[in-house]
């Protein structure tokens, strides 16, 4: 059996199969047998996270561009599909061609947590590959990983082959055709590895020699020194200016929800601000800007490409990007976005003005705004260089609530050397006084308060510092907490100091962590950013089995104590850092200032300022500077009447592996390729408008079908006349997944309720057909079965004829009042004496393959 036939005997039996089906719309389809090398894009967590993941639909793009190179994703199954893969020999697999990901010339892991380390050999073994690296053959893939946590691989450098350090755009192209290169020429492994380590930012921990320092922790024997130019360690890779063309249009159609739905455009990369806690400041230093106009333009096309309805302007800091409120404006100006909602992100206090917050509001419609004071204490935000005073807060808030916000997101953080419980007194009043601010405009606003705890990370100014103990760190969030029990106004989250201490081990830990994550691994401990699954206590199971002493985490460390990470140059200088530690406990030092509007700080990334990169306001898309009254008045304006709208009957088929498609996530795909079309929908009206789109009931999963309708009322007139209708089918089936299209689309007279269905036909060929069964259905001797809500149904009652011709059984049967049957599935196993246990797929009725193939009005 191939892997897709295996796949389909499992799926019945998942919770969430939709994950597993690939096949997704825009999926890049290449001949493998032609490519210089291959790559399969593993993403160690969930389909929905990771589908969400824009550096993933990055590399996919520029990787495929590419015309002797492919790209194809995978995703680390959850526990019931590992199950049901290692039931059926079923290796993890990538989703546009369902190869197995062993197969492939390079393996490329994204870790953008540490709490993905768990998951790392778990996919590994689950494609069938070594999790260490020691232990792969010649004929084994080259196991690469990048992302955000490559600020210190170490804790998970004995199951990789390489690194990618930094900014990939162009660097996994490289590193992809040196692998590919190199098999091509007959190169052994340890070549290859040779030649991948002299690609600039790529690091293969196998050909860097470690010692213990005097704390016993391993460290690279010869640290990175020097500027970066000249540097002899692995150097961060950083693009010089973002090109619009590295930015993908026809992002993966995912198969169901995901943690964020939207299309999103990068804006900015880098941030400058110098918060001495924060390791993406330094990590993606410099700051650099897409140009306005080229965000709309990718923002437009890939909209129309996947029928996203939400737009995301992603960066650090979004109200930190230059052109901001011009290319507000321009949005505002075009009317495609009226129906978008653009959600502005990472809003910094001290940038978030008057202007921006009515053109915000009026965009969104007044709902919430998100702020990082970090800390109540203005104290404790001088000494992190977080440049926030209370008053940009309360600013900020008067400006938020004015503009018709309901609601602040605050996210802070408490665990900051020195932090007492003056600090946290401090938290509070500043909390207290914008339910003040709040409250003179709406006595319903809400403060959601979200408190993290310290995490200190490499290539931070905070590398030196401990991780503050459980009873403090519980005492901090308790003090706040029960400052506001139960206010109407305030609701408090906080994170577990568990999971951070985790955390803290992971970020600043070194290669002795290697067999301890592997340890946990085969206790069962795997996806711990889902927080229902974090188990402490096994963990701490796992230390002690494992002889792993954790309580470095406390320790200062000491001023020129070499790190595990030490051979990265990242741009700035360790010696730029330790100042930066240095300032924060010096009251009398001046506030860093953000190097993209002020001086170079000489941090030791070159250029000193000319590598900062910013943009100019949209030329091409030029708008006017709108009120936040001329704004609503010409959103009205816009407003599609309804009055006149058009009615349709479509009818699609659903078969293959799309039959596992839940039965919303289809309907979804119905409002998507509307958006796609540029085909308005008409809404029903109400306080949530919902899309005009009536069905006739959901389909048991795994059920084909090649007869469904649906009907959709739309405010614009299909053609469909010899010429137009195919290409409108066409037009109107590319976004769905392999397996589901619409066959035909006619003019709707009458509701679809007006006319129910009288009966149903289904097709099964099934291993044997019981001899007696016609003579059974003619003398009415059918069994009575009992379907999924335990009641039972007599066949001979349901089943209005059976044909069987080579072994095929076409079965009529009659529909209820509401124009449905019973399970099909229940059905078949009536007939052919099969017991199945009716409220789930089992066993044998999964290998049931049931078409409904027409529908009787």
């Amino acid at each position: 059996m191939t892997i897709l036939e295996k796949i389909a005997l499992a799926l019945p039996a998942v919770e969430s199969p939709a994950r597993y089906m690939g096949g997704e719309a825009n999926s890049v389809i290449k001949d493998h047998s032609k490519m210089l090398a291959r790559m399969a894009f593993v993403f160690p967590d969930t389909y929905e996270i990771g589908m969400s993941n824009n550096g993933l639909r990055i590399l996919y793009h520029v990787l495929n561009r590419e015309p002797d190179l492919l790209c194809e994703v995978a995703f680390a199954p959850w526990d019931d599909m590992a199950a049901e893969m290692k039931k059926y020999d079923i290796p993890l697999y990538t989703h546009a061609s369902y190869t197995a990901v062993k197969d492939y010339e390079v393996v490329g892991l994204t870790l953008q947590t540490e709490l993905n380390f768990t998951n790392v050999p778990y996919v590994l073994e689950l494609a069938g590959i070594p999790a260490w690296q020691k232990d792969r053959a010649e004929s084994d893939p080259i196991v690469v990983s990048g992302g955000p946590s490559m600020g210190n691989p170490e804790p998970v450098a004995d199951f990789f082959d390489a690194f990618m350090i930094g900014d990939g755009e162009k660097l996994v192209v490289d590193f992809v055709r040196c692998v590919g290169e190199g098999r091509k020429a007959g190169l052994k492994r340890a070549q290859i590895l040779e030649n991948l380590s002299k690609l600039d930012g790529v690091y293969v921990p196998s050909l860097m020699k470690v010692v213990k320092n005097e704390y016993g922790v391993i460290v690279p024997a010869e640290p990175a020194k020097g500027s970066y130019e000249k540097t002899n360690g692995v150097r961060r890779q950083f693009i010089p200016k973002l090109d619009p063309k590295d930015y993908p249009i026809k992002n993966l159609i995912a198969n169901m929800q995901l943690v964020h739905n939207r299309f999103s455009v990068e804006v900015m990369r880098g941030c400058a601000q110098g918060c001495r806690f924060c390791q993406a400041g330094i990590w993606y230093r410099p700051c650099r800007e897409l140009n306005p106009d080229d965000v709309l333009d990718i923002a437009k096309a890939g909209i129309q490409a996947t029928g996203e309805r939400e737009l995301g302007l992603l960066s650090l800091s979004t109200a930190d990007y230059k052109p901001v409120e011009a290319l507000t404006d321009s949005i505002i100006d075009d009317p495609f976005y009226d129906n978008v909602d653009v959600s502005l992100p990472s809003i910094r206090v001290n940038s978030f003005g008057q202007s921006l917050a009515e053109k915000v509001a009026a965009l969104k419609g007044g709902r919430s705004a998100t702020f990082a004071p970090e800390t109540g204490s203005e104290r404790i935000r001088k000494m992190i260089n977080k440049t926030i005073s209370d008053q940009d807060m309360y600013d900020a808030a008067e400006h938020a609530f004015s503009s018709g916000f309901n609601k602040i997101k605050l996210y802070t953080m408490i665990g900051f050397p020195t932090e007492n419980q003056d600090d946290m007194q401090a938290f509070c009043e500043l909390i207290f006084n914008l339910v003040k601010i709040g409250r003179k405009y709406n006595r319903g606003i809400q403060i959601a308060v979200s408190i993290g705890i310290l995490i200190p990370k490499s290539f931070t100014g905070l590398q030196w510092a401990p991780f503050m103990d459980k009873e403090t760190a519980l005492g901090h969030i308790r003090y706040v907490r029960e400052k506001f029990f139960k206010h109407p106004n305030v609701k408090i989250n906080w994170a577990a100091w568990e999971t951070s201490f985790l955390e803290a081990v992971y970020s600043r830990g070194d290669r002795s962590l290697g067999p301890v994550i592997y340890a946990a691994y085969k206790k069962g401990i795997i996806f711990e950013s889902d927080s229902y699954r974090f188990d402490f206590d096994k963990w701490l199971q796992v230390w002690e089995e494992c002889g792993y002493d954790t309580s470095w985490v406390y320790r200062e460390r000491d001023k020129d104590e070499v790190f595990p990470w030490d051979f990265i140059h990242a741009g700035t200088t360790k010696q730029y850092l330790r100042r930066e530690w240095e300032k924060a406990f010096d009251p009398n030092s001046a506030p860093v200032p953000n190097c993209k509007w002020g001086d170079c700080q000489a941090c030791g990334i070159p250029g000193f300022g000319k590598e900062i990169v910013l943009a100019d306001d949209p030329v091409r898309h030029k708008a006017p500077s709108r009120t936040p009254e001329e704004i609503k008045k010409l959103v009205a304006e816009r407003r599609p009447s309804q009055k006149v709208s058009y009615s349709y009957k479509i009818t699609f088929k659903k078969s293959g592996i799309s039959r596992f498609l839940p039965h919303h996530n289809m309907l979804s795909f119905f409002e998507r390729t509307f958006i796609c079309a540029g085909i308005p929908i008409k809404f029903s009206e109400g306080f949530s408008p919902k899309p005009r789109i009536v069905n006739m009931g959901a389909l048991p999963l795994g059920l084909e079908t090649y007869c469904e309708v649906i009907s959709v009322d739309l405010l614009q007139k299909l053609d469909l006349s010899a010429e137009g209708k195919p290409a409108i089918i066409a037009k109107l089936s590319a976004p769905f997944p392999r397996g589901m299209e619409i066959v035909d689309i006619e003019p709707l007279k009458e509701k679809l309720s007006k006319h129910f269905p009288k009966a149903m036909v289904y097709r099964h060929t099934p291993e044997s057909i019981p001899a007696d069964l016609m003579q059974k259905f003619e003398q009415k001797q059918l069994p009575i079965v009992t379907n999924h809500r335990g009641q039972q149904m007599d066949l001979n009652e349901q089943i209005l004829g059976i044909d069987i011709q080579n072994g095929t059984m076409v079965v009529r049967v009659k529909c209820n009042n509401q124009g449905t049957t019973p399970s099909p599935f229940v059905i078949f196993a009536g007939l052919l004496g099969i017991e199945i246990d009716p409220a789930k797929l089992d066993e044998v009725s999964r290998r049931f393959l049931v078409a409904k193939i027409a529908i009787e009005w």
